[in-house]
C-alpha cells in the first residue's frame, strides 16, 4: 500500500508538472505576440533561442547531461526541426491570432499518425483516426477555412508549417529519447537551433523599451527553459500519454489568455473547433502514446 501511494503522488506531481509547463508555453506566446508589436518575430526566436541554448546548456553541464552519442548530425536536426518551429509559430500567431495559430500547431500528432502508417508502415488504431478527422475538422472550424475573403493564407500555411515541423520534432524526438536523456536532447537541440539562427540572421541587438527586453527574457526563461526543464520532469514521473493529454491545455490556456489580455476573441464556431482539437489530440496521445518517454512533448 505506501508503494502504491508513493507511486501515486508521483505521477499526480508529474501531471502538476506538465500543467505548469502547458500553462507557461501557452502564456508564452501571448507575451511574444505582444512584443511583435516592437521587435520582428524572427529577432524573437533568435534570441529566445541563444538565451535558452545558454541556459539549458549550463544545466546540462551542471548535471552532466552532455552526452550525444554520437549523434550530433541527429541531434543537429532536432534544432533545425526547433528554429523552425518556432518561427512558422511567431509568424502564424502574428498574423492569424495567438488561439487559431497554436490551435493550428498542434495539428503536429495528426501528422505523425500520417507519417506513421505511410513512411513507418506502423498499424495505426481506428480511433486513432477518427480522432485526427475531428483535429483537422477542429482546424477547419478554427481557420474559418469557408470565409476566403477573411483567410490570411501567409499566416494559416505558416500555422501548418508549425505543425508540420512540430511533426518533425516529435517523430525525431522519438527517436533520440530512445538512447539520450531529455535534457541532453533539449541542450544540443536548442544549441544547435541558436547556431542556426546565429548563422542565418545577423546578430543586431534591437533597440527597443525595457519592457520589450523584460517580455524577450520572460519568453527565453520563463517560457521556454523552464517549460521544457518542467516537461522532462513530468514524463520522468507520470506516463507520457497522459502527459501529453495535459500538454493539449496549451491551446486552450493560449487562447483564453490572448482573449483577456490581448483582447483577441474568438467566435462560437473557433471556440468550438479550438475545443475539437483539442479533444482530437488528446485522444491521440492516449491512443498512441507517440510521445517519446523522456522528452517533452511541447515545443514552443
Amino acid at each position: 500500500m505506501p508503494h502504491r501511494y508513493s507511486a501515486a503522488v508521483t505521477e499526480r506531481a508529474g501531471l502538476w508538472y506538465a500543467l505548469a509547463a502547458a500553462f507557461l508555453f501557452g502564456v508564452s506566446g501571448v507575451v511574444a505576440a505582444d512584443a511583435f508589436e516592437s521587435i520582428e518575430p524572427i529577432r524573437v526566436a533568435q534570441i529566445r533561442s541563444v538565451i535558452a541554448a545558454l541556459v539549458l546548456g549550463a544545466i546540462a553541464y551542471r548535471r552532466r547531461r552532455t552526452v550525444h552519442g554520437g549523434r550530433l548530425p541527429e541531434l543537429f536536426a532536432f534544432g533545425a526541426l526547433l528554429a523552425a518551429v518556432t518561427i512558422t509559430y511567431y509568424v502564424a500567431i502574428d498574423r492569424i491570432g495567438v488561439g487559431p495559430g497554436v490551435t493550428l500547431q498542434f495539428l503536429g500528432p495528426a501528422m505523425v499518425l500520417v507519417w506513421m502508417r505511410v513512411v513507418q508502415r506502423r498499424s495505426i488504431a481506428t480511433s486513432a483516426w477518427i480522432a485526427a478527422g475531428v483535429a483537422a475538422a477542429g482546424v477547419a472550424l478554427v481557420t474559418r477555412a469557408w470565409d476566403l475573403d477573411s483567410l490570411d493564407p501567409v499566416g494559416v500555411l505558416a500555422g501548418i508549417g508549425a505543425a508540420a515541423s512540430f511533426a518533425g520534432y516529435l517523430l525525431l524526438g522519438e527517436r533520440l529519447g530512445k538512447s539520450l536523456p531529455g535534457l541532453s536532447i533539449a541542450a544540443y537541440g536548442f544549441a544547435f537551433s541558436a547556431l542556426i539562427w546565429v548563422v542565418a540572421v545577423p546578430i543586431d541587438i534591437p533597440d527597443v523599451p525595457g519592457v520589450v527586453w523584460g517580455q524577450i527574457l520572460w519568453i527565453a526563461l520563463a517560457g521556454t527553459a523552464l517549460p521544457f526543464l518542467l516537461e522532462i520532469a513530468a514524463v520522468r514521473r507520470a506516463d507520457p500519454g497522459r502527459v501529453g493529454v495535459v500538454a493539449t491545455g496549451e491551446p486552450v490556456i493560449a487562447t483564453a489568455t490572448a482573449w483577456v489580455v490581448l483582447g483577441q476573441a474568438l467566435t462560437p464556431a473557433q471556440v468550438v473547433g479550438a475545443s475539437l482539437v483539442v479533444a482530437g489530440v488528446a485522444s491521440i496521445q492516449l491512443v498512441t502514446n507517440s510521445v517519446a518517454p523522456d522528452l517533452p512533448p511541447s515545443a514552443v
